[in-house]
């Protein structure tokens, strides 16, 4: 245990590539209700969120608070030694070749999203496919590969440290207690 320690590098990495993958989450289906109570770690250093009951932009009491594209908040960059570390630039890497690879499968994800639709139980999807066509767009199948790269670093830089996400997590702490 410890800084140093083979096993605190290893939980490091699965925090940041956890973190990528997560973040993308987020961006894509447009997680919202990302305070601390709803995001776990385990012991392995994987981030795991566990309520998914604000998504494709539905929020809690149809109050859209949460505006940055994702969680990165002060404890998430601090693991990673901050924003000017090889750890962060590990991360925004892995940001980008995960949102390729995300659109490389944005057919079989639209087709999913559509099969819920069905039967209309899910509010998330809301009317007149409103939610469905912006999930479509947050894929930007209309940008070459060096555009994604700066549309990532927009997303990154958007989320890194967000009034929003800070002051977001201030009253879940005064109003529930959730620490930050």
């Amino acid at each position: 245990y410890g800084n140093n320690s083979e096993s605190y590098s290893l939980a490091k990495k699965e925090f940041i590539r956890s973190l990528a993958g997560y973040s993308l989450f987020q961006y894509i289906f447009q997680v919202k209700d990302r305070h601390n109570g709803n995001i776990l770690l385990d012991l392995e250093g994987h981030i795991i969120h566990i309520d998914f009951g604000f998504i494709l932009g539905q929020s809690p009491k149809n109050i859209s608070f949460e505006s940055s594209p994702f969680k990165m908040s002060y404890d998430f960059l601090e693991v990673m030694e901050g924003s000017r570390s090889d750890f962060f630039l590990y991360f925004k890497s892995l940001m980008y070749l995960g949102f390729m690879a995300l659109r490389k499968h944005m057919d079989e994800l639209m087709m999913l999203v559509d099969i819920m639709k069905i039967g209309d139980k899910l509010s998330c999807l809301g009317k007149k496919g409103q939610a469905v066509e912006s999930l479509k767009n947050r894929f930007h199948m209309d940008l070459k590969d060096d555009q994604v790269k700066i549309l990532m670093e927009k997303l990154i830089s958007q989320s890194v440290n967000s009034i929003t996400t800070f002051i977001y997590d201030k009253f879940q702490y005064y109003t529930n207690g959730i620490r930050i």
